[in-house]
């Protein structure tokens, strides 16, 4: 008997709590998402992406002013590989947009879309 109503009490708790936390992540998406995008904004360079090779071993795309850079990174050396189109780095900056919604709304029908998405190319294969 001790044991049900425990149980019962811990579920009641995680009912009343969970509205309370499906807020915070709103919030977090609503307003974090334009401040963790401006943290770079102003630098002068800065690591547009990072791709690990090896433990050891990593490619970066680089952007120094207007222009981006394909490095190799080793423990060793690190090496310019190539210089990126400015088309290129304009993909690479969409890519890396943290979306922005207006309402919790948007945010689920974005969701309910993909996996309908992903459900649907599950059957075509």
């Amino acid at each position: 008997m001790g044991n049900d109503l425990q149980f019962v009490i811990t579920f009641l708790k995680i009912i009343a709590f969970l509205p309370f936390i499906i807020l915070l992540i709103y919030i977090c998406i609503k307003y974090g998402g334009g401040k963790l995008q401006d943290i770079q904004k102003g630098k002068y360079m800065k690591i547009m992406d990072r791709l690990p090779l090896s433990k050891e071993n990593s490619l970066l795309v680089v952007k120094i002013g207007d222009k981006a850079y394909v490095i190799s990174s080793t423990h060793e050396n690190v090496q310019i590989m190539l210089e990126l189109t400015s088309e290129d780095i304009i993909k690479i900056e969409s890519s890396k947009e943290i979306p922005q919604y207006h309402s919790l709304k948007e945010l689920y029908e974005k969701l309910r879309n993909k996996k309908e998405d992903k459900h649907e190319d599950k059957y075509e294969e």
